[in-house]
C-alpha cells in the first residue's frame, strides 16, 4: 500500500469507529470487533509515521480522542491494556507536531510526583500554547512570561528548545540570564533532553547514541553546535553583562532573570541600561532580514525594571485583549506577540500551583511582606512603593470598633451595570466620636461582580441589619435603584433611611486622589487577619490596598467608594439633616 492508500485506510477506519459512538448509529459494534480493528488501525499507523505532520494531526484530532472514550467505556482488562500501549503511541505521534503532547509524552514513565506538567497545566496552558508559536508560526515574534520565584519558568522554555531542534536541527538560540551557572546548566539542560529517550523516540531521526561523535560538532556548557546547523553554533549560552558580538540566533532569544532581587531592579539606571542593551544589541544578534523572535522570562520586581519596561513598549506597540481560552494571557489583535503573567494566588484567592505551595503557605508570605513587594514579585503587578496610595502600613486599622452612641450606620453606593466586569462596591461604615472628632469604621460591605439589579433585596437586607440611615447612591449608572430600594424599604416597614442620588462628572483617578488624605486620616479598616481572603469585605480591601496611582488598576471600586464616602458623608457633599443618635433605631438593634 502506498501512503494515500495508507492514509484512505486510517480514515475509513476512524470514521466509522466515530460514527459508531454516534447517537443516531443504529446497532453497535462489538467491543470484540472495536478491538480487532483497532489492532488493525495501530498497524496502519505504524506504516504511516513516515509522514509525520499528516499522521501526527490525525492522531491528535481523532485517534486520541477515540482511545481516550474506549479506554472509558471498555472494561476488558485485555482490551485496555492494548488501548493504553496505542494511547502511548499516538502521543509519540502527536508529540511531533505538538509542544502539549510532546510535554506528556516525555513524562509519559514518570511517577505522579515528578510529572512537572500535569499538576501545572491549568495555569500554563496558555505559555506551552505560545511556546509553540515561536516555534512555529513565523508570524510570532514576542512571548513575556512572568510568575514568581520558583514556580517553572525556565524548565518548558528548555524543553521547547529541544523540542524545536527535533523539528529543525539547522537553527540557533541565544540564551542569556544574570547567572552564569543556571544560563549554563539551562544549554546543559537542553542537551539532556535531547539525549533521552522520550526525544529518540519522538524524534527517531534525531535520536542521540554515545556511539554518534558526529551528533554535536562541539560540545561546552556555554556553546553547541549540533551537525546539521548552519550557523556557527546551535546554542550560545551568555551572562547579560557579557559581549554577544559574533553571536547569532535564527529560532529565537531567550532573555531569563536578569536581576538577582528587588534592590537590583530597583535600579532605574541599571533598568534603562537593560532595556537598551536588548534593543542595541541583543535583538541585533538574529540573522540579517529576519525579524528577531524573544521570549523574555522572569519575576517582575519593581515597577519600571526590564520586563515593565518591555511590557510597556509592547502595548505602545500592539493592541492587547484577553484571550478567550489561555488564563492571565494577553495577545495582541494582530497575533504576533503575547504577554503572560501568571499570578501566586487566583482570582479566589487561591494557589495556582497548590502543587507547589499551597494558599496558606502564600498567604502567611504575603503577611510578612509589604504590599508593593507581594504586589510585584508574586502577583506580576508592576507596583511601586509610593504608588499604593492605600497600602495597609498607611491606613488606621481596628481589631474591635468602640462603643459609640451613634447606633446607626451610614453606607454609599458605587454600581456597576452589568455582572462580569466592574465591582458594586456597597462600603458600610459606623461613626464613632473620638475627643470631638469623628472616625468611620468599615463594618461591612457588599463587593460583588454580580449585576446592581440582582442585589436589591441583599442591598435591603444590609441596610435593615445595619441600620443605615444615611446612603448615597452614584447614579451615573442605574437611575432606578433609588426606588427599588425605596420600595423594598418600604414593604419591609423599615423608613429610617435616607437615600440620596448624586452625579459625577470628575473622573475617578483625580477623585480618589483628592480624598486619600481624608481616607486615610478619618476610615477605619479592620485588620486583615479578621477577615477571609474571599469574603465580600476581604475583596474589598485588596481592591483597595492595592490601587496603584499611576492607572494599572483592573479595578478601582473600593478606594473610589471611599473616596465618595468622604466627599458625600463626611465633607456633607450630600446635604440633609445631621444624622444624630435616634431612638427608633434601638427597635432594630
Amino acid at each position: 500500500m502506498d501512503s494515500k492508500q495508507i492514509y484512505d485506510a486510517i480514515d475509513k477506519t476512524l470514521t466509522i469507529l466515530e460514527n459508531n459512538y454516534r447517537y443516531s448509529f443504529g446497532k453497535k459494534i462489538p467491543y470484540s470487533e472495536i478491538f480487532e480493528m483497532m489492532k488493525d488501525l495501530y498497524a496502519l499507523f505504524c506504516n504511516f509515521e513516515k509522514n509525520t505532520k499528516q499522521c501526527g494531526k490525525i492522531a491528535i484530532k481523532r485517534y486520541i480522542p477515540l482511545l481516550d472514550l474506549l479506554v472509558k467505556i471498555d472494561n476488558n482488562s485485555n482490551h485496555l491494556a492494548e488501548y493504553y500501549k496505542q494511547l502511548k503511541y499516538a502521543y509519540k505521534l502527536g508529540a511531533r507536531v505538538s509542544l502539549e503532547h510532546y510535554f506528556v509524552y516525555r513524562e509519559w514513565e514518570f511517577p505522579e510526583k515528578d510529572k512537572f506538567f500535569a499538576p501545572r497545566y491549568p495555569a500554563i496552558c496558555g505559555y506551552i500554547h505560545f511556546l509553540q508559536e515561536i516555534v512555529l508560526n513565523p508570524r510570532f515574534t514576542d512571548l513575556v512570561f512572568n510568575a514568581p520565584a520558583g514556580f517553572g519558568k525556565t524548565f518548558p522554555e528548555k524543553i521547547t528548545e529541544a523540542w524545536s531542534f527535533g523539528i529543525d536541527p539547522t537553527g540557533a538560540i541565544m540564551a542569556l540570564c544574570s547567572n552564569d551557572t543556571v544560563v549554563k546548566n539551562g544549554s546543559a539542560l537542553v542537551r539532556q533532553e535531547m539525549k533521552s529517550d522520550a526525544f529518540g523516540e519522538v524524534f527517531p531521526k534525531m535520536k542521540w547514541s554515545k556511539d554518534n561523535k558526529d551528533y554535536f560538532l562541539k560540545e561546552t556548557d556555554g556553546d553547541w553546535k549540533l551537525k546539521q546547523c548552519k550557523l556557527g553554533a546551535s546554542y550560545n549560552a551568555s551572562t547579560s553583562n557579557s559581549t554577544v558580538i559574533g553571536q547569532r540566533a535564527s529560532k529565537w532569544i531567550h532573555i531569563d532573570d536578569l536581576y538577582k532581587g528587588y534592590k537590583e531592579a530597583m535600579n532605574q539606571t541599571t533598568n534603562i541600561e537593560l532595556y537598551n542593551e536588548c534593543q542595541l544589541s541583543w535583538r541585533t544578534r538574529f540573522i540579517l532580514n529576519a525579524i528577531p523572535k524573544v521570549i523574555i522570562t522572569g519575576t517582575l520586581w519593581a515597577s519600571g525594571d526590564f520586563m515593565d519596561l518591555e511590557i510597556q513598549q509592547m502595548k505602545k506597540e500592539h493592541k492587547f485583549k484577553k484571550h478567550p481560552k489561555y488564563p492571565y494571557t494577553l495577545v495582541s489583535e494582530d497575533g504576533t506577540c503575547a504577554i503572560i503573567q501568571l499570578p501566586a494566588l487566583d482570582e479566589f484567592g487561591e494557589s495556582v500551583f497548590p502543587e507547589l505551595k499551597s494558599t496558606q503557605e502564600l498567604l502567611k508570605i504575603k503577611n510578612r511582606l509589604a504590599e508593593y513587594l507581594w504586589e510585584n514579585n508574586y502577583m506580576q503587578h508592576s507596583t511601586d512603593p509610593e504608588e499604593l496610595i492605600f497600602s495597609y502600613g498607611s491606613l488606621r486599622t481596628y481589631e474591635t470598633i468602640p462603643e459609640t452612641d451613634y447606633k446607626g450606620a451610614y453606607a454609599v453606593i458605587d454600581a456597576n451595570r452589568k455582572s462580569g466586569k466592574d465591582f458594586f462596591a456597597m462600603p458600610i461604615f459606623k461613626k464613632v466620636e473620638n475627643d470631638n472628632v469623628f472616625d468611620y469604621y468599615l463594618r461591612d460591605c457588599i463587593f460583588s461582580k454580580i449585576a446592581t439589579k440582582d442585589l436589591y433585596d441583599e442591598i435591603t437586607n444590609k441596610i435593615i441589619e445595619h441600620h443605615i440611615i444615611k446612603l448615597v447612591i452614584e447614579s451615573n449608572v442605574t437611575s432606578e435603584l433609588k426606588q427599588n430600594i425605596e420600595n423594598n424599604l418600604k414593604s419591609r416597614g423599615y423608613n429610617f433611611c435616607e437615600i440620596v442620588e448624586k452625579w459625577h462628572e470628575e473622573k475617578k483617578s483625580a477623585r480618589i486622589t483628592d480624598a486619600s488624605g481624608a481616607v486615610k486620616r478619618q476610615l477605619v479598616f479592620p485588620k486583615r487577619e479578621m477577615y477571609g481572603i474571599n469574603t465580600d469585605i476581604g475583596k474589598f480591601m485588596n481592591n483597595l490596598t492595592t490601587y496603584n496611582s499611576t492607572g494599572r488598576n483592573e479595578n478601582d471600586d473600593a478606594p473610589d467608594s471611599c473616596s465618595m464616602f468622604c466627599n458625600e458623608i463626611i465633607d456633607g457633599g450630600s446635604v440633609t439633616q445631621i444624622a444624630e443618635p435616634l431612638d427608633f433605631v434601638r427597635q432594630y438593634m
